[in-house]
């Protein structure tokens, strides 16, 4: 069986190739689908197949495809018009090459009345794949913890982790334990036609997060609400792009809307091992750092 995984030199598609490796799957059985191949020489040297792709390029999507059993697709940062083209692109060429499973990145804040401003792109993606004769694997992703121990340095500089956070909750997931899932979801076909939504074992309130991050790094860090308009200017210190920012403040909302709160045991189901935890996490991170 041959699984290609797209973009896979961004930071969760590497982790799935990388996921793949270690699983004791054999290189050749690996396809990775990159803009700019010469970011993954060291995939090619492995043996494992380096196609350039574009999501915005459908020869090139079909080019990739080919010979392609399980395709992982891994959307990119797009706004939501621009996702939907990509989409449709990467569909259209699986569609003509056959690949038997599609193995679809979603998130958990999927539905018609998420406040996140990038949902509707998921819920149009999900309903076309599931409406499709295409075989399918849908995997809803729970918030990324990676960004928070990354940003841990800066909020330790500032003593406070500011976000637009009323009362939410969020059952935060590293990318390493999404990219096993997604990797024992690619290998069985037991997993056509599934849902999975992947989350952390618990969810957690920002005064909660604060705390963990005061725990693991020595340093006292405390939960402050901050208004849309403050964090947006923290965003800008921080040379985040305007149209990322917005996005940004819309998850937020979501957060507050409940969004992120869902606890499954998807990923044990899938891996056979639970979720790292929230503190492991930042605590193995931080400490790498």
């Amino acid at each position: 069986m041959k699984i290609n995984i797209m973009a896979a030199g961004g930071q969760l598609g590497r982790k799935v190739v990388d996921t793949f490796l270690e699983c004791g799957i054999d290189p050749q059985d690996l396809i990775a689908s990159v803009r700019t191949p010469a970011k993954v020489n060291d995939l090619a040297r492995m043996g494992i197949d380096v196609r350039r792709t574009d999501y915005d390029d459908p020869p090139s999507l079909k080019y990739s495809f080919r010979n392609s059993d399980v395709v992982v697709l891994i959307t990119s940062t797009a706004m939501v018009e621009e996702r939907k083209a990509q989409f449709d692109n990467a569909f259209e060429a699986a569609c003509s090459c056959r690949v038997e499973r599609l193995i679809f990145t979603s998130i958990a804040a999927t539905g018609a009345d998420s406040l996140f401003s990038i949902a509707p792109f998921y819920t149009y993606a999900e309903k076309k794949l599931q409406a499709s004769d295409l075989g399918w694997t849908i995997l809803r992703d729970g918030m990324y913890l990676d960004p928070v121990a990354e940003w841990v340095p800066d909020l330790v500089r500032m003593g406070r982790l500011p976000y637009p956070v009323k009362k939410g909750k969020v059952a935060y997931i590293s990318r390493d334990d999404i990219a096993r899932a997604i990797v024992y979801a690619s290998v069985s076909r037991r997993h056509a036609g599934q849902i999975y939504d992947l989350t952390g074992s618990e969810a957690i309130s920002m005064p909660q997060l604060a705390e963990m991050i005061s725990t693991v790094s020595g340093k006292s860090v405390v939960f402050e609400f901050v208004s849309e308009e403050e964090f947006t200017e923290i965003c800008r210190v921080d040379d985040i792009p305007e149209s990322l920012v917005g996005v940004l403040i819309s998850m937020y909302r979501a957060v507050d809307n409940g969004e992120f709160e869902r606890v499954t045991d998807h990923v044990e189901v899938l891996t056979g091992k639970p979720p790292e935890s929230v503190e492991s996490y930042l605590r193995r991170m931080v400490g790498a750092g």
